[in-house]
């Protein structure tokens, strides 16, 4: 998931291609990935929980990025594993997250939330 969040982060819409399961893919899928980079300011990705197995795993994240307030892709990831690579299939969404003020800020920066990026 980590690997994925950097690669919108950085426009790296070939590693998001081919990190999406071969049967999930849809013959738009570079000017929808390009669109939503180009449009989307990554602030920070939350790791909330994740479940390992051999050939699935789903990991719940929060993503957020620049909007009025700062807004959030909170989702649950479903990965499997075929021929020793990991791909993305299907991702169900989730309410928004309640953030503390005084937790740490998701961006990174070592300060509150409410002192960084305050909701």
């Amino acid at each position: 998931m980590c690997s994925r969040y950097s690669a919108f982060y950085l426009g790296k819409t070939g590693y998001l291609i081919a990190t999406l399961h071969p049967d999930h893919r849809q013959q738009n899928d570079e000017q929808v990935l390009t669109e939503t980079i180009n449009n989307t300011q990554w602030l920070g990705l939350k790791i909330i929980s994740h479940q390992p197995a051999k050939l699935a795993a789903t990991v719940e994240f929060c993503a957020f990025y620049q909007d009025t307030p700062v807004g959030q892709l909170h989702e649950k990831s479903h990965f499997i594993k075929q021929q020793g690579q990991w791909y993305y299939t299907q991702g169900e969404l989730l309410p928004a997250l309640k953030l503390s003020r005084n937790e740490a800020c998701f961006c990174g920066s070592g300060k509150k939330l409410k002192r960084c990026h305050p909701q």
